[in-house]
């Protein structure tokens, strides 16, 4: 059954948000369309979508919200299409969220929106409701609709790198590690690799999905302090080469990896260059075709990830100091 869904976005990132949703929308649901995208706001049409993975997979998006109406940002409009809704004798809870300096302000859209749902015969209860109604005031719009999935963003927050038993500087924190897992595409049961694991954070985010993970880290001390991050996930981790891996011709579903940079990496290799070149090549020949990859550069990479074969299909910029650019890479295999 088609329906038209809401995604909540984070402003965190400036694209990666609303690429992250979409790959997920693809990946869960037998067919979909994007209809518009507002400030921290996505609209989709999907069709059978599994609301339930995505609401444990995200990172980028605070709620998923079943589209019931979406209206010019006046109360007027407002007070029309609330008036419109058809929705099941339930006691609800009503909360609002502005986007920026969007208006109206939030309140005055729930109380407005609370004001028509009475008069309509529809009652609130704000301790113990039976269904969420959601309004996102962004873009000079007011979405309207059923919140569908909540997107627990502490959990992250308990797993930032310093908190975990083994620390290394320079890793890239679980949010955005979760996000570049999830533009991979690849499922629970399947299996992702990060040929430069680390300490393994982009592998733990993955586990934590029921991925399953294969690392390979050249530096035996990050290997020793990575198994204590580890703990019982389903992963494999060993103390290889990225030149040469371990692994038979396209037997991986899909890869992530933040390639070694700045003072804190240590590169086992003629250069970095030649590291990545020869890198490239071999996930060239382990991921199986027509999968993703995704490679976090601090640097342009296009002609090395042409020559080995791999086809970008996004490239995203992140800004993380003054001297630190990051270049993000959705590949094709």
């Amino acid at each position: 059954m088609m329906k038209t869904y809401a995604f909540e976005l984070s402003g965190e990132h400036e694209t990666l948000p609303r690429s992250e949703a979409l790959a997920l929308v693809e990946a869960f649901s037998t067919s979909f369309f994007e209809i518009a995208f507002l400030d921290q706001c996505l609209i989709v049409q999907a069709e059978n979508l599994d609301v339930d993975t995505l609401g444990q997979r995200l990172a980028m998006t605070h709620r998923i919200i079943e589209v019931l109406a979406v209206c010019d940002a006046d109360l007027a409009a407002l007070a029309r299409s609330a008036g419109s809704l058809d929705l099941p004798c339930k006691k609800y809870q009503m909360r609002a969220r502005r986007i920026k300096n969007a208006i109206p302000p939030a309140d005055v859209v729930e109380r407005e929106t609370g004001r028509i749902l009475f008069r309509n015969g529809y009652h609130a209860d704000l301790s113990n409701p039976e269904m969420l109604l959601r309004a996102v005031i962004t873009s000079g719009k007011i979405v309207l609709g059923l919140e569908a999935a909540r997107i627990d963003r502490s959990s992250f927050e308990a797993r930032r790198p310093h908190l975990k038993p083994f620390f290394h500087p320079g890793v890239l924190m679980p949010r955005m590690a979760r996000s570049l897992v999830n533009l991979t595409q690849v499922r629970a049961g399947e299996t992702l690799l990060d040929p430069f694991a680390g300490t393994c954070g982009i592998l733990i985010e993955a586990c934590l999905i029921s991925i399953v993970g294969v690392g390979i880290e050249v530096q035996r001390r990050l290997t020793a302090g990575a198994l204590c991050n580890l703990g019982d996930l389903d992963c494999s981790l060993l103390l290889g080469d990225a030149k040469h891996l371990p692994l038979k011709n396209s037997s991986i579903d899909g890869a992530v990896l933040d390639i070694p940079y700045g003072r804190s990496a240590k590169i086992l290799a003629k250069s970095k260059e030649s590291l990545l070149e020869e890198s490239l090549g071999e996930l060239y020949r382990t991921i199986k075709p027509d999968r993703r990859m995704v490679i976090v550069a601090d640097s342009s990479i296009e002609d090395l990830l042409a020559k080995a074969g791999f086809k970008i299909l996004q490239k995203h910029i992140d800004r993380v100091h003054k001297s630190l650019t990051r270049q993000i890479f959705l590949c094709l295999r």
